[in-house]
Protein backbone atom coordinates (compact mmCIF):
# COMPACT_ATOMS: atom_id res chain seq x y z
CA UNK A 1 0.00 0.00 0.00
CA UNK A 2 2.98 2.22 0.33
CA UNK A 3 4.51 1.88 -2.40
CA UNK A 4 1.41 2.42 -4.28
CA UNK A 5 0.67 5.32 -2.51
CA UNK A 6 4.28 6.56 -2.80
CA UNK A 7 4.08 5.81 -6.94
CA UNK A 8 0.76 7.34 -7.16
CA UNK A 9 2.08 10.71 -5.35
CA UNK A 10 5.12 10.52 -8.09
CA UNK A 11 2.49 10.29 -11.08
CA UNK A 12 0.11 12.96 -9.63
CA UNK A 13 3.22 15.31 -9.25
CA UNK A 14 4.87 14.51 -12.75
CA UNK A 15 1.68 14.90 -14.64
CA UNK A 16 0.76 18.83 -12.52
CA UNK A 17 4.25 19.76 -13.34
CA UNK A 18 3.54 18.88 -17.06
CA UNK A 19 0.25 20.57 -16.54
CA UNK A 20 2.21 23.20 -14.98
CA UNK A 21 4.78 24.56 -17.71
CA UNK A 22 1.88 23.71 -20.26
CA UNK A 23 -0.52 26.25 -18.99
CA UNK A 24 2.35 28.56 -18.10
CA UNK A 25 3.59 28.48 -21.56
CA UNK A 26 0.29 29.00 -23.33
CA UNK A 27 -0.46 32.03 -20.95
CA UNK A 28 2.97 33.54 -21.33
CA UNK A 29 5.33 33.63 -18.27
CA UNK A 30 6.49 37.50 -19.13
CA UNK A 31 2.91 38.67 -18.55
CA UNK A 32 2.44 36.37 -15.94
CA UNK A 33 5.65 37.18 -13.95
CA UNK A 34 4.89 41.23 -14.45
CA UNK A 35 1.27 40.09 -12.76
CA UNK A 36 2.86 38.51 -9.70
CA UNK A 37 5.50 40.76 -9.50
CA UNK A 38 2.95 43.75 -9.44
CA UNK A 39 1.89 42.44 -6.17
CA UNK A 40 4.95 43.99 -4.27
CA UNK A 41 4.72 44.87 -0.58
CA UNK A 42 0.81 43.71 -1.06
CA UNK A 43 2.10 39.79 -0.38
CA UNK A 44 1.96 40.55 3.47
CA UNK A 45 -1.71 41.39 3.61
CA UNK A 46 -2.21 37.89 1.82
CA UNK A 47 -0.07 36.53 4.51
CA UNK A 48 -2.28 37.86 7.34
CA UNK A 49 -5.21 37.08 5.21
CA UNK A 50 -4.35 33.67 4.99
CA UNK A 51 -2.97 33.09 8.38
CA UNK A 52 -6.73 33.25 9.51
CA UNK A 53 -7.61 30.34 8.11
CA UNK A 54 -5.37 28.46 9.70
CA UNK A 55 -6.67 30.12 13.47
CA UNK A 56 -10.49 29.47 12.20
CA UNK A 57 -9.77 25.84 11.85
CA UNK A 58 -7.67 25.50 14.49
CA UNK A 59 -10.68 26.94 16.54
CA UNK A 60 -13.14 24.69 15.02
CA UNK A 61 -10.82 21.81 15.86
CA UNK A 62 -10.97 23.24 19.34
CA UNK A 63 -15.03 22.85 20.16
CA UNK A 64 -15.06 19.76 18.49
CA UNK A 65 -13.56 18.55 22.16
CA UNK A 66 -14.65 18.22 25.11
CA UNK A 67 -14.53 20.92 27.65
CA UNK A 68 -11.63 18.65 29.54
CA UNK A 69 -9.78 18.13 26.62
CA UNK A 70 -9.51 21.81 25.21
CA UNK A 71 -7.37 21.97 28.02
CA UNK A 72 -4.91 21.34 25.73
CA UNK A 73 -4.84 24.99 24.41
CA UNK A 74 -5.63 26.67 20.95
CA UNK A 75 -1.88 27.25 20.37
CA UNK A 76 -0.70 23.68 20.42
CA UNK A 77 -3.68 23.10 18.16
CA UNK A 78 -2.65 25.79 15.73
CA UNK A 79 1.18 24.44 16.05
CA UNK A 80 0.07 20.90 15.11
CA UNK A 81 -2.78 22.03 11.95
CA UNK A 82 0.33 23.86 10.36
CA UNK A 83 2.52 20.78 10.83
CA UNK A 84 -0.01 18.78 9.40
CA UNK A 85 -0.94 20.62 6.71
CA UNK A 86 2.66 21.08 5.52
CA UNK A 87 2.99 17.25 4.87
CA UNK A 88 -0.72 16.85 3.59
CA UNK A 89 0.59 20.12 0.91
CA UNK A 90 3.30 18.34 -0.29
CA UNK A 91 1.29 14.38 -0.39
CA UNK A 92 -2.19 13.67 -0.73
CA UNK A 93 -3.78 16.63 1.72
CA UNK A 94 -6.06 15.27 4.53
CA UNK A 95 -5.55 11.20 3.70
CA UNK A 96 -1.59 12.26 5.08
CA UNK A 97 -1.90 15.43 7.34
CA UNK A 98 -4.71 14.15 9.79
CA UNK A 99 -2.49 10.95 10.62
CA UNK A 100 0.28 13.34 11.08
CA UNK A 101 -1.66 15.82 13.45
CA UNK A 102 -2.33 13.11 16.09
CA UNK A 103 1.44 11.98 15.53
CA UNK A 104 2.40 15.28 16.26
CA UNK A 105 0.00 16.03 19.56
CA UNK A 106 2.22 12.98 21.21
CA UNK A 107 0.38 12.30 24.66
CA UNK A 108 -0.87 16.06 24.93
CA UNK A 109 -4.17 14.17 23.89
CA UNK A 110 -5.22 10.89 24.02
CA UNK A 111 -5.51 9.15 19.94
CA UNK A 112 -9.32 7.97 20.69
CA UNK A 113 -9.98 11.80 21.34
CA UNK A 114 -8.06 13.35 18.96
CA UNK A 115 -9.51 11.35 16.03
CA UNK A 116 -13.29 11.98 17.28
CA UNK A 117 -12.69 15.99 17.36
CA UNK A 118 -10.88 15.42 13.99
CA UNK A 119 -13.79 13.61 12.95
CA UNK A 120 -15.87 16.12 13.87
CA UNK A 121 -14.26 19.01 12.33
CA UNK A 122 -13.49 17.28 9.16
CA UNK A 123 -17.04 16.74 8.71
CA UNK A 124 -18.47 19.79 9.36
CA UNK A 125 -15.48 21.35 7.22
CA UNK A 126 -16.53 18.92 4.22
CA UNK A 127 -19.97 19.96 4.26
CA UNK A 128 -19.40 23.62 4.69
CA UNK A 129 -17.26 23.01 1.44
CA UNK A 130 -19.89 21.47 -0.72
CA UNK A 131 -22.31 24.06 0.98
CA UNK A 132 -19.72 26.73 -0.45
CA UNK A 133 -19.69 25.30 -4.30
CA UNK A 134 -23.18 24.80 -4.19
CA UNK A 135 -23.62 28.66 -3.80
CA UNK A 136 -20.55 29.49 -5.98
CA UNK A 137 -21.65 27.07 -9.18
CA UNK A 138 -25.36 28.59 -8.73
CA UNK A 139 -24.11 32.01 -8.54
CA UNK A 140 -22.14 31.39 -11.53
CA UNK A 141 -24.58 29.68 -13.63
CA UNK A 142 -27.08 32.52 -12.85
CA UNK A 143 -24.65 35.28 -13.47
CA UNK A 144 -23.03 34.45 -16.74
CA UNK A 145 -23.33 33.07 -19.99
CA UNK A 146 -21.30 29.72 -19.97
CA UNK A 147 -19.99 27.05 -22.53
CA UNK A 148 -22.28 24.60 -23.07
CA UNK A 149 -19.30 21.48 -21.86
CA UNK A 150 -18.44 23.93 -18.86
CA UNK A 151 -22.53 24.53 -17.95
CA UNK A 152 -22.76 20.47 -17.95
CA UNK A 153 -20.09 20.08 -15.75
CA UNK A 154 -21.34 22.78 -13.22
CA UNK A 155 -24.84 21.07 -13.02
CA UNK A 156 -22.78 18.05 -12.88
CA UNK A 157 -21.04 18.70 -9.47
CA UNK A 158 -23.98 20.66 -8.44
CA UNK A 159 -26.02 17.44 -8.23
CA UNK A 160 -23.17 15.40 -6.91
CA UNK A 161 -22.46 18.19 -4.05
CA UNK A 162 -26.15 18.03 -3.22
CA UNK A 163 -26.43 14.22 -3.32
CA UNK A 164 -23.36 14.24 -0.72
CA UNK A 165 -25.01 16.83 1.56
CA UNK A 166 -28.73 15.29 1.99
CA UNK A 167 -27.31 11.60 2.77
CA UNK A 168 -24.89 12.94 4.99
CA UNK A 169 -28.03 14.69 7.16
CA UNK A 170 -30.09 11.93 6.91
CA UNK A 171 -27.07 9.69 8.15
CA UNK A 172 -26.60 12.32 11.41
CA UNK A 173 -30.32 12.46 12.02
CA UNK A 174 -30.94 8.60 11.81
CA UNK A 175 -27.69 8.12 13.68
CA UNK A 176 -27.33 5.13 10.86
CA UNK A 177 -24.09 3.76 11.84
CA UNK A 178 -23.15 3.10 8.28
CA UNK A 179 -19.12 2.23 8.81
CA UNK A 180 -19.15 0.04 11.53
CA UNK A 181 -22.11 -2.19 9.89
CA UNK A 182 -20.19 -2.50 6.81
CA UNK A 183 -17.00 -3.25 8.29
CA UNK A 184 -19.11 -5.87 10.77
CA UNK A 185 -20.71 -7.23 7.73
CA UNK A 186 -17.20 -7.83 5.57
CA UNK A 187 -15.62 -9.57 8.99
CA UNK A 188 -17.98 -12.00 9.19
CA UNK A 189 -18.22 -12.62 5.05
CA UNK A 190 -14.67 -12.59 4.63
CA UNK A 191 -12.54 -13.56 7.36
CA UNK A 192 -12.48 -17.57 7.99
CA UNK A 193 -9.97 -17.61 10.98
CA UNK A 194 -11.88 -16.88 14.63
CA UNK A 195 -8.97 -15.15 16.43
CA UNK A 196 -8.35 -12.56 13.55
CA UNK A 197 -12.23 -12.35 13.51
CA UNK A 198 -12.48 -11.08 17.18
CA UNK A 199 -9.36 -8.90 16.61
CA UNK A 200 -10.77 -6.64 13.71
CA UNK A 201 -13.96 -7.00 15.76
CA UNK A 202 -12.11 -5.03 18.07
CA UNK A 203 -11.39 -2.23 16.27
CA UNK A 204 -15.24 -2.28 14.64
CA UNK A 205 -15.98 -1.94 18.20
CA UNK A 206 -13.91 1.88 18.61
CA UNK A 207 -15.39 2.76 14.99
CA UNK A 208 -18.85 2.33 16.72
CA UNK A 209 -17.82 4.59 19.39
CA UNK A 210 -16.26 7.16 16.94
CA UNK A 211 -19.67 7.23 15.00
CA UNK A 212 -21.50 7.21 18.68
CA UNK A 213 -19.09 10.19 19.67
CA UNK A 214 -19.65 12.20 15.94
CA UNK A 215 -23.72 11.69 16.22
CA UNK A 216 -23.76 12.99 19.94
CA UNK A 217 -21.90 15.71 19.10
CA UNK A 218 -24.61 17.17 16.12
CA UNK A 219 -27.40 15.82 18.68
CA UNK A 220 -26.58 16.78 21.81
CA UNK A 221 -24.14 20.16 21.71
CA UNK A 222 -25.84 22.57 19.83
CA UNK A 223 -23.56 25.75 21.41
CA UNK A 224 -20.29 23.91 20.03
CA UNK A 225 -22.16 23.24 16.53
CA UNK A 226 -22.90 26.65 16.31
CA UNK A 227 -19.47 28.21 16.97
CA UNK A 228 -18.40 25.59 14.91
CA UNK A 229 -20.04 26.48 12.15
CA UNK A 230 -19.08 30.21 12.42
CA UNK A 231 -15.33 29.30 12.56
CA UNK A 232 -15.82 27.26 9.35
CA UNK A 233 -18.08 30.34 7.98
CA UNK A 234 -14.63 32.61 8.88
CA UNK A 235 -12.66 30.44 7.19
CA UNK A 236 -14.30 30.65 3.94
CA UNK A 237 -14.89 34.22 4.34
CA UNK A 238 -11.39 34.56 4.63
CA UNK A 239 -10.56 33.00 1.47
CA UNK A 240 -12.89 35.35 -0.46
CA UNK A 241 -11.35 38.21 1.14
CA UNK A 242 -7.92 36.88 -0.14
CA UNK A 243 -9.10 36.31 -3.76
CA UNK A 244 -10.07 39.86 -3.82
CA UNK A 245 -7.38 41.58 -2.34
CA UNK A 246 -4.80 39.77 -4.41
CA UNK A 247 -6.59 39.84 -7.42
CA UNK A 248 -7.45 43.66 -6.65
CA UNK A 249 -3.24 44.33 -5.68
CA UNK A 250 -2.49 43.13 -9.38
CA UNK A 251 -4.54 45.26 -11.02
CA UNK A 252 -8.04 43.18 -12.05
CA UNK A 253 -11.09 45.61 -10.85
CA UNK A 254 -13.50 42.60 -9.78
CA UNK A 255 -16.41 42.69 -7.45
CA UNK A 256 -16.59 40.91 -3.91
CA UNK A 257 -19.37 38.21 -5.55
CA UNK A 258 -17.03 37.07 -8.17
CA UNK A 259 -14.47 36.98 -5.57
CA UNK A 260 -16.86 34.52 -3.88
CA UNK A 261 -17.42 32.74 -7.06
CA UNK A 262 -13.60 32.31 -7.85
CA UNK A 263 -13.64 30.84 -4.03
CA UNK A 264 -15.85 28.51 -4.47
CA UNK A 265 -14.33 26.82 -7.67
CA UNK A 266 -10.99 26.93 -5.52
CA UNK A 267 -13.16 24.91 -3.07
CA UNK A 268 -14.20 22.23 -5.93
CA UNK A 269 -10.55 21.87 -7.38
CA UNK A 270 -9.41 21.17 -4.19
CA UNK A 271 -11.65 18.52 -3.35
CA UNK A 272 -11.44 16.98 -6.86
CA UNK A 273 -7.53 16.98 -6.76
CA UNK A 274 -6.96 16.34 -3.34
CA UNK A 275 -4.43 13.88 -4.19
CA UNK A 276 -2.22 16.22 -6.52
CA UNK A 277 0.58 17.18 -4.50
CA UNK A 278 0.44 21.38 -3.86
CA UNK A 279 -2.58 21.31 -6.66
CA UNK A 280 0.25 21.77 -9.03
CA UNK A 281 -0.90 22.59 -12.59
CA UNK A 282 -4.45 21.87 -11.92
CA UNK A 283 -4.64 25.21 -9.47
CA UNK A 284 -2.95 27.45 -12.35
CA UNK A 285 -5.16 25.52 -14.91
CA UNK A 286 -8.77 25.86 -13.50
CA UNK A 287 -8.33 29.26 -12.00
CA UNK A 288 -6.79 30.09 -15.19
CA UNK A 289 -10.23 29.35 -16.76
CA UNK A 290 -12.57 30.62 -14.84
CA UNK A 291 -11.01 33.86 -14.37
CA UNK A 292 -11.07 33.82 -18.67
CA UNK A 293 -14.65 32.20 -18.33
CA UNK A 294 -15.25 35.90 -16.04
CA UNK A 295 -13.96 37.93 -18.67
CA UNK A 296 -10.37 38.99 -17.08
CA UNK A 297 -7.96 37.08 -18.79
CA UNK A 298 -6.37 33.85 -18.72
CA UNK A 299 -3.07 35.50 -17.21
CA UNK A 300 -5.16 37.09 -13.83
CA UNK A 301 -6.46 33.45 -13.36
CA UNK A 302 -2.69 32.03 -13.33
CA UNK A 303 -0.88 34.64 -11.73
CA UNK A 304 -3.45 33.90 -8.69
CA UNK A 305 -2.47 30.75 -8.64
CA UNK A 306 0.96 30.97 -8.62
CA UNK A 307 0.79 33.66 -5.95
CA UNK A 308 -1.52 31.13 -3.84
CA UNK A 309 1.20 28.88 -4.25
CA UNK A 310 4.10 31.01 -3.07
CA UNK A 311 1.81 31.80 -0.03
CA UNK A 312 1.39 27.84 0.53
CA UNK A 313 4.97 27.42 0.70
CA UNK A 314 5.46 30.37 2.90
CA UNK A 315 3.45 27.88 5.50
CA UNK A 316 4.47 24.86 4.57
CA UNK A 317 7.73 26.23 5.82
CA UNK A 318 6.47 27.19 8.93
CA UNK A 319 4.51 23.90 9.57
CA UNK A 320 7.62 21.63 8.86
CA UNK A 321 9.64 23.57 11.72
CA UNK A 322 6.71 22.77 13.93
CA UNK A 323 6.56 19.50 12.70
CA UNK A 324 10.44 19.09 13.22
CA UNK A 325 10.09 20.28 16.86
CA UNK A 326 6.99 17.96 17.70
CA UNK A 327 9.14 15.40 16.79
CA UNK A 328 11.70 16.15 19.26
CA UNK A 329 9.57 16.49 22.39
CA UNK A 330 7.65 12.86 21.26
Amino acid sequence: MKLRSRLLAIVSAILGLALFVYVINQTGMAEIWERVRSLGAGFLLILVISSSRYLSRSAAWLRCMTPEERRIGFWTLWRVRLAGEAIGDLTFGPLVAEPLRLVALGDKLSLSSGVSSLAVENISYTLSSCLMVMAGAVALLASFGLRESLRAAMLGSLAVVAVVIVASVIVINRRWKLGSGVASMLNRVLVRNESKREMIEAKIYHLRELEDYVFDFYAKRPKDFFLLVLFHIAFHFAGVVEIYATLGLIGVDLTFATAFMLEAINRAINIAFIFVPALVGVDEAGTGLITETLGFGATAGVALAIIRKIRMFFWIGIGLVFLAAARKSI
